[in-house]
């Protein structure tokens, strides 16, 4: 993705990753056509200048459906997770003083950050589009909070390693926010695509 003021590109991109992008989704958790992950695309669309990373999904939703006709159902489906809980020593969350925006994420080769005021919910979409698998909110935390992180990736090589490297996500996640992700079966939304055009209609 490439960002600029009052526009946003995805380069030689599959519609399945766009789907992604704009559900918070992975990969695995979208039912479709083969195609979806074959061929590629050249997306460009307007976003006002000062929009954070929050109304980006929304844009690529609305997108999706108005070019490509997208059409689809949901349907639960027991898959291996992360779930997301309250730490034993209870949530160290901060109440935020707006609603939901100033969504910040990076996606480095070592480092992932992640920064704004966010639901639980949301945040474990964002979580869920930077780990390996789906991330399932079962806090029942209520309300708007502001986060913070940074972490180092667990698996990246030796020789990248720094003295300065932040802690792995598991440990940022319990010391900062009181919150913890366990490894399990869970209950994950699939999205089930009904239609979806092969070729997208031009501006």
């Amino acid at each position: 993705m490439i960002r600029d003021p009052g526009r946003v590109s995805y380069r030689y991109v599959t519609l399945q990753n766009l789907l992604a992008q704009a559900y918070r989704i992975k990969n695995l958790q979208i039912s479709g056509p083969g195609w979806l992950d074959s061929d590629r695309f050249d997306v460009v669309a307007k976003l006002p200048k000062d929009a954070g990373d929050e109304q980006l999904p929304l844009m690529l939703q609305a997108l999706l459906r108005e070019r490509f006709k997208l059409a689809f159902h949901k349907e639960p489906k027991m898959l291996s997770a992360y779930v997301l809980l309250v730490g034993k020593g209870g949530s160290k969350l901060r109440a935020a003083d707006a609603e939901i925006g100033g969504i910040r994420t990076t996606i480095g080769v070592t480092r992932r950050h992640v920064s704004g005021r966010v639901r639980m919910t949301y945040f474990a979409g964002l979580l869920s589009n930077m780990l390996d698998r789906p991330v399932v909110d079962m806090t029942e935390v209520k309300g708007v909070y502001d986060v913070n992180l940074e972490w180092s990736v667990d698996d990246r090589a030796e020789a990248t390693v720094q003295a300065d490297d932040p802690p792995a996500l598991f440990t940022v996640l319990q010391e900062k926010l009181g919150l913890r992700l366990e490894s399990r079966e869970a209950r994950v939304v699939m999205y089930v695509i009904d239609r979806v055009e092969r070729v997208p209609i031009e501006n």
